[in-house]
């Protein structure tokens, strides 16, 4: 991946939103952008679920976790990330996530 697509945090921010449409997800609010001397981080958070992204510049890497509830498609947002940045390698992690702990009410224990 070329190094200035993963430093322009304004372009990821775009390729968050363009993720997010194309998985199902509706943002909640625009994406939150963090960058420094590690890289670029980016977060969006949607209404069941978010897109955050790490970009290391200097090391052509990109992190990516894309999380919905049903009715979503991570992986289509994935996908969109995939091929706009032009990753050559892709190495994915799928994981099936659920309730950490039981209900926090106890009138419905």
């Amino acid at each position: 991946m070329s190094p200035e697509r993963l430093a322009d945090p304004q372009s990821l921010s775009g390729l968050l939103l363009a993720a997010a449409n194309a998985a199902g997800l509706n943002p909640v609010t625009p994406p939150a952008v963090t960058a420094g001397p590690m890289g670029v981080g980016v977060a969006l958070i949607c209404h069941g679920g978010h897109i955050t992204l790490h970009a290391a510049p200097g090391e052509g890497l990109c992190f990516v976790d894309v999380a919905g509830l049903s009715g979503t498609y991570p992986q289509r947002g994935l996908d969109v990330i995939i091929k706009r940045l032009g990753a050559r390698e892709v190495r994915t992690d799928s994981r099936r996530r659920g309730p950490v702990i039981g209900t926090l009410d106890p009138e419905r224990t």
